[in-house]
This record gives structure tokens, C-alpha cells and sequence, in this order.
């Protein structure tokens, strides 16, 4: 009967390990999650994988006699407990990132409080190797529960006590698939665990952990496609939205009776500026299309047409400088073209003697920065609500910006001195 349990012990972890490695494959191949998501189901899997691994080693070395079977299961049933705590912090952590999505308070200080057990617990795990605390074995190095046993299973208990507060708490930062996750998740290992403190023979919570794991991670990519196809429609309604403010009357009217005066002054310079103009517009045209940022070289192409167009109006008032640094990077398009429209625009054309434009761009250690400045008018940053035009195009792009590549966008004014409108694309968000 004894032979009879190890072998489906045995069994059922080496079909966890399969699955463990099934649920890794699909994360890596492209399932719609986040990145960091994604990070942490693999850790999650790749945890599962030595927490299983360890415990077969267990079952093939016991009762193994000598120096290598004494070696053997004392290492491979540390690495289990080990692995079984590093598994509760991953979940608990994972479950934190879920909640601080909506940016809740107090989530960083729960981090460290939830790192801190985790120590504390392998800390009392190392301790135990030389009391007996949890676990002993004896002359044939076979595998005996301790007197204080308990205290590791009330220790995992705590854990799942604490993170289905967390989701009760924090449950309205949660959609229903991730609450309906987690509870899975937490609910079958706490059944295994109850029966197990009584009984022990089958691995219950290891099999628990297994489905329970990989029945969350289908639960979350279920919700995260929803949440990719929605973020999908809501980028292509932005992309019409913004193409539709960059095409103005009053820009095309400005441009077509520029194009009309020299016609009969310069015809050579008509040729350039029509150039410039069909550029612009095919600009415009293709972000509509585009589902995936561009490079920024693409970006900055498409501003200098557009600079092109307003130089031919504006003449000597208006400057422009470029001070490109930086250009081996990807943003959403038409992210430059409308803030440096909103330069020439309230920067230099609301003044009388006009001013410049400045574009620059420049790579730190942790994103990429683009700066659009100019000398004009300046604007009191609070009133920017009141012009439905600029505000509704700087909206568009700070939205887009952030469901794209999680970048930012900050705006300084100052009356009379002008405007300065900060872009930070993180290294990895595009």
C-alpha cells in the first residue's frame, strides 16, 4: 500500500511538472498579458517546478542509506519548504500588483510587511535544520514530521488568511475573474492543508497548488484578453480622434492659400510646399491605421513637414531648433506632432513679434525624454480644461501614451516666459 502511494505521488508530480511547463510555454509564446503579468506566472510556474521537483527528490532518496541519501533528503525537504514560502510570497505580491493597478494606498507598505514574513519564515525553516523543529529523520533517513509540525502549517494558513483579507479589502480594485482567481487559488491548497495536517500520505497541496495555479493563470489571461481587446478598441477610436483634430479647417485653409500666393511668386517653392503637404497628410492618414507605436526618426519626419508648413506662414517669427539626442526608441504615432502644434499655435502665435519652438529629445537610465518648449505666451496650466480643443488633443495623448507603453506626459507654464511639455517613454514600454 505504501509502494502504492508513492508511485501516484510520484504520478501526479510529474504530470504537474508537465503542466508547470505547459503554463510557461503559453506565457512565452505570446499570450495577450501584461508584461509584468506575465513575469510573474512564470516565476509562479518555474517555483511550482522546484517546489515539485524537490519533493520527487525526497520520494526517490528516502530511506537511501549513506552519506548521499543522509545529504539528499535533508537538502531536497528544505528546497520544499523553501519553495513553498517563495510561492505564497509570489502569489501574495502578484495579488498586490493586481490592486495597486488602480494605485490603492499603503500597497508598498504591505510589500515590505509581506517580504518581511517570508524572512521570518526561512528563518525559522533554517533554524529548524538543527532543532527538529518542523522535521527529523532518523538512522535510515526517512522523513519524520517534529512536535512543532503545526507551526509551519498555521505559518501557511496566516498567509492565505492575509490575502483573502487583501481581496475582501481591496475587492473593488479587482475585476470578477481576478477575484474569482485568486479565491481558487487560495481555497483548494487551504482544503489540501486542512486534511493534510491530520493525514499525511497522498501530497494533497501540491496537487492542489498545481491545478489551482494553472486554473488562475486561465482565469487572469481570460480577463486580460478582455482587457486587450478593449484597450485595442479604445486605441483605435483614439487614433481617429486624434488624426480628426490634426486635420483643422482653419490649418488646411492657412496652408492651401500659402500654397495659392506662391503659385505666382515662387512656383519652385509651391512644388516644395505641396511636398511638404502631401507628406503631412499621409502622416495623418497612416496613424490611423497604425495598431503599434513608430519610431521616433518616423515621428520627427512627420513633425519637420508639418514645421515646413507652418515656417512658410510665420516666416522670421517663427524659430525652430532641434536638438535630437536620442532617436532609437518607439512611441505611439502623431504623440510629437500635436504638442508641437500647440507650440506654434498658443506658444508663438499668440504673441507679436512670434518666439521659438524647440524639439528635443534625449536617452536616461531609466526612459527616453522628449521636451517640446517654446518662449511664447505661456498659459496658466489649471485653465487648460477651458480650451476643449487643446485639452481634448492633450488628453488623447497622454492616454495613448500611457495604455501603449505606460509612458508620461507632464506640462510647465509660466505667463509670459512659456511652455515647456515633458514626454517619458519607459525603456521597456514600447
Amino acid at each position: 500500500m505504501v509502494e502504492q502511494v508513492r508511485v501516484i505521488n510520484l504520478a501526479v508530480e510529474i504530470c504537474g511538472l508537465l503542466l508547470c511547463f505547459l503554463g510557461i510555454l503559453t506565457v512565452s509564446i505570446g499570450a495577450k498579458i501584461d508584461k509584468k503579468t506575465s513575469r510573474y506566472f512564470v516565476a509562479i510556474f518555474l517555483c511550482l517546478m522546484a517546489y515539485i521537483s524537490s519533493n520527487i527528490c525526497g520520494l526517490l532518496f528516502k530511506g537511501t542509506p549513506g552519506t548521499l541519501g543522509f545529504y539528499s533528503v535533508r537538502i531536497t525537504n528544505f528546497c520544499e519548504f523553501f519553495f513553498g514560502y517563495l510561492l505564497s510570497l509570489l502569489f501574495t505580491m502578484y495579488l498586490l500588483y493586481c490592486i495597486d493597478e488602480n494605485k490603492n494606498k499603503n500597497i508598498d507598505k504591505l510589500r515590505i510587511v509581506v517580504f518581511a514574513y517570508f524572512i521570518l519564515q526561512v528563518l525559522i525553516l533554517i533554524i529548524s535544520q538543527f532543532t527538529n523543529l518542523y522535521y527529523y529523520f532518523d538512522n535510515n533517513n526517512v522523513y519524520h514530521r517534529g512536535n512543532w509540525f503545526w507551526i509551519s502549517q498555521i505559518s501557511a494558513i496566516i498567509s492565505v488568511i492575509a490575502n483573502s483579507i487583501f481581496i475582501a479589502v481591496y475587492h473593488k480594485s479587482l475585476s470578477k475573474k481576478e477575484k474569482i482567481a485568486f479565491t481558487v487559488y487560495l481555497m483548494l491548497p487551504m482544503l489540501a492543508l486542512s486534511i493534510q495536517i491530520f493525514y499525511y500520505g497522498l501530497f494533497l497541496t501540491i496537487f492542489t497548488q498545481i491545478i489551482s495555479a494553472f486554473v488562475m493563470f486561465l482565469f487572469i489571461l481570460y480577463d486580460q484578453t478582455d482587457k486587450f481587446c478593449a484597450q485595442e478598441r479604445e486605441n483605435a477610436d483614439m487614433r481617429v480622434a486624434i488624426m480628426l483634430s490634426q486635420i483643422q479647417p482653419h490649418f488646411l485653409y492657412n496652408v492651401l492659400t500659402s500654397i495659392y500666393c506662391l503659385c505666382d511668386k515662387d512656383a519652385q517653392a509651391a512644388k516644395q510646399a505641396i511636398s511638404q503637404f502631401s507628406k503631412y497628410l499621409r502622416g495623418n492618414l497612416e496613424s490611423i491605421r497604425r495598431e503599434t507605436p513608430v519610431s521616433f526618426a518616423d515621428e520627427l519626419t512627420h513633425v519637420k513637414s508639418y514645421l515646413a508648413l507652418e515656417k512658410m506662414r510665420f516666416e522670421d517669427e517663427l524659430d525652430i531648433v532641434y536638438d535630437i539626442q536620442a532617436q532609437d526608441f518607439f512611441l505611439p504615432a502623431l504623440t510629437v506632432q500635436p504638442l508641437v502644434e500647440n507650440a506654434v499655435k498658443h506658444g508663438v502665435g499668440d504673441t507679436l513679434n512670434g518666439g521659438m519652438v524647440k524639439i528635443s529629445s534625449k536617452e536616461l537610465d531609466d526612459c527616453f525624454e522628449i521636451e517640446i518648449s517654446d518662449n511664447g505666451a505661456g498659459f496658466d496650466t489649471e485653465s487648460i480644461s477651458n480650451d476643449n480643443e487643446t485639452h481634448v488633443g492633450i488628453d488623447n495623448v497622454r492616454s495613448r501614451l500611457e495604455l501603449m507603453c505606460n509612458g508620461s506626459l507632464e506640462i510647465e507654464s509660466e505667463l509670459g516666459k512659456g511652455t515647456t511639455v515633458t514626454v517619458k517613454i519607459p525603456r521597456e514600454g514600447c
